[in-house]
C-alpha cells in the first residue's frame, strides 16, 4: 500500500497542471501601463505581469517584456497587447535568459496585437510536450515556431492599416483570420510580408477590422537588407536589455490535504 501511495503522489506531481506563467518587465521608456479587470497601473523596470492584463505604450515610449518560458519582446510606441493566456509547467530552478536556448518547460501562449509593433524572440518550443505561441492581429494569426520577428498592425486613421510580418531567423506561420489567407503561409528566415489593408472601426469600442472583400494577395518575399540590419539592431538592443534577468519558477498553490490524511511534513520539522 506503501508503494501504491508513493505512486500515486509521483504520478499526481508528473500531472500537476500547467501555473500562470510569469512576466517582467526589464526595460520601460516613457509611459506604459498595464490593465487587468478594469484596474490600470503604471509598468515600470521590475514590474510583474502575468496573463489577463493588457499592456499599453504611448507615444516615444516602449517596453521590453520578458516571459518565465525564455521568449522576449520589445513592444515599440503606440503599441497595444493583451495577454490572453499565458501558462507554464513547473520547472526547478532559475535561469538566466541569456543562456536558454530552449523553453525550461512546456508552455502556452496566447497574445493579442490589436495595434503596434513589437519585436520577438521565442526560444526553442517543446512542441511534443504541447507547447505553443502564437500571436493574433486583426489580420491573422502568426504562429511563433522558436524564432526571432517582427510584427506590426498600425491603422492610419483614414481607413487604411499597414501590416507587416518579417522573420530574421526561424519560421512564423500566419494563418487565417479576419482575412481571406491560405490556410497557411510560411515566413521563414530573411523573408517578410508587406500589406495595406481597408479597415473598419467600431465606433463603440475602437476595434478595427480588416475588410475582406477586395483584400490584396498575401505575397512572401525577401526581407529588404535595410530591414534586416534594423531588425538585428533591435534583437542586440533587446539582448542587452535582459542580460542580467533571470526567469523563475512559476508560481503554484499547493492544494490542502485531503480530508482524513495525515499532515504534510517537511524534512527536519521535528514530526513522523
Amino acid at each position: 500500500m506503501v508503494g501504491f501511495a508513493a505512486l500515486l503522489c509521483a504520478d499526481a506531481q508528473a500531472q500537476q497542471p500547467a501555473a500562470p506563467g510569469q512576466i517582467k518587465a526589464a526595460r520601460v521608456t516613457g509611459s506604459v501601463s498595464a490593465t487587468k479587470d478594469g484596474v490600470t497601473i503604471a509598468v515600470t523596470s521590475g514590474t510583474e505581469l502575468s496573463q489577463g492584463y493588457v499592456i499599453n505604450t504611448a507615444k516615444n515610449s516602449s517596453v521590453v517584456l520578458v516571459f518565465s518560458n525564455g521568449a522576449t519582446m520589445n513592444l515599440a510606441q503606440e503599441t497595444s497587447l493583451a495577454i490572453d493566456e499565458f501558462t507554464q509547467d513547473p520547472f526547478a530552478d532559475e535561469i538566466s535568459v541569456a543562456q536558454l536556448t530552449a523553453e525550461p518547460s512546456a508552455s502556452r501562449t496566447r497574445l493579442n496585437l490589436s495595434r503596434g509593433e513589437l519585436v520577438g524572440n521565442v526560444k526553442k518550443l517543446n512542441y511534443d510536450a504541447g507547447s505553443s505561441f502564437e500571436v493574433q492581429t486583426p489580420v491573422g494569426a502568426a504562429g511563433i515556431r522558436g524564432t526571432t520577428f517582427r510584427l506590426v498592425f498600425r491603422p492610419d486613421g483614414s481607413g487604411k492599416a499597414f501590416f507587416s510580418l518579417t522573420t530574421l531567423e526561424g519560421n512564423v506561420v500566419l494563418a487565417s483570420g479576419s482575412v481571406n489567407l491560405p490556410t497557411e503561409t510560411s515566413v521563414p528566415d530573411n523573408k517578410e510580408i508587406e500589406v495595406i489593408f481597408d479597415v473598419t472601426v467600431d465606433a463603440e469600442t475602437g476595434a478595427v477590422v480588416v475588410v475582406m472583400d477586395g483584400a490584396p494577395p498575401i505575397v512572401v518575399r525577401d526581407a529588404p537588407p535595410t530591414t534586416l540590419a534594423q531588425l538585428v539592431q533591435m534583437v542586440q538592443q533587446i539582448a542587452s536589455a535582459v542580460a542580467e534577468t533571470v526567469v523563475t519558477p512559476p508560481r503554484t498553490e499547493t492544494p490542502p490535504p485531503a480530508e482524513g490524511a495525515p499532515p504534510r511534513t517537511t524534512p527536519g520539522d521535528g514530526r513522523g
